[in-house]
């Protein structure tokens, strides 16, 4: 099995754009708002993006965080992308991380309207699917795909793949 591509700022920036136009939005106006390098144990990066997302409802200025780091999403994680909205004065925030959520991040989010995704890569998602036999992999499979996260009727984090049409849910219009 071929090793995954490391997960850059600048691809985690192409992956978020095509996953949010798979979905239904137009993304535009986009601009590196934050990049911080995050201290141990997260061992990873913090990057922030300003741009419109447009869906059937119209234009929103949205915050998008790309969070890459070995711990799972806390609900800290979660009220500090909060007060980046407000700061960036964005009426929208997404969080896409390359990791698990907490249950508390879920809580977080739904408490400051903001739209939980997991990358996660795509054998993985594949396998989890139901699109084909888990093991053999199509051509077209992306190294990298996205998944909205949503609680489970236990409270627990449940992952699922974006599909189109599913931009105002991520909205929350």
């Amino acid at each position: 099995m071929p090793e995954l591509p490391e997960l850059t700022p600048q691809h985690f920036e192409i992956l978020v754009v095509r996953e949010l136009r798979k979905v239904g939005l137009d993304v535009s106006e986009l601009r590196i708002h934050r990049r911080a390098t995050l201290p141990e144990p997260e061992r990873g990066y913090l990057l922030e993006l300003t741009g419109v997302l447009s869906g059937t409802a119209g234009p929103r200025p949205a915050l998008i965080a790309c969070r890459r780091q070995q711990a799972p999403i806390g609900r800290a994680d979660v009220e500090s992308l909060r007060e980046h909205v407000k700061e960036a004065e964005a009426a929208a925030g997404l969080l896409f991380a390359a990791t698990d959520f907490d249950p508390d991040a879920l809580t977080a989010a739904h408490e400051g309207d903001l739209a939980l995704l997991r990358v996660t890569d795509g054998r993985s998602a594949f396998d989890t699917s139901g699109w084909g036999a888990p093991g053999h992999y199509p051509a077209w499979l992306p190294a990298y795909c996205a998944q909205t996260v949503t609680r489970d009727p236990l409270g627990q984090p449940r992952y699922r793949l974006l599909e189109p049409g599913q931009g105002d849910q991520i909205l929350h219009t």
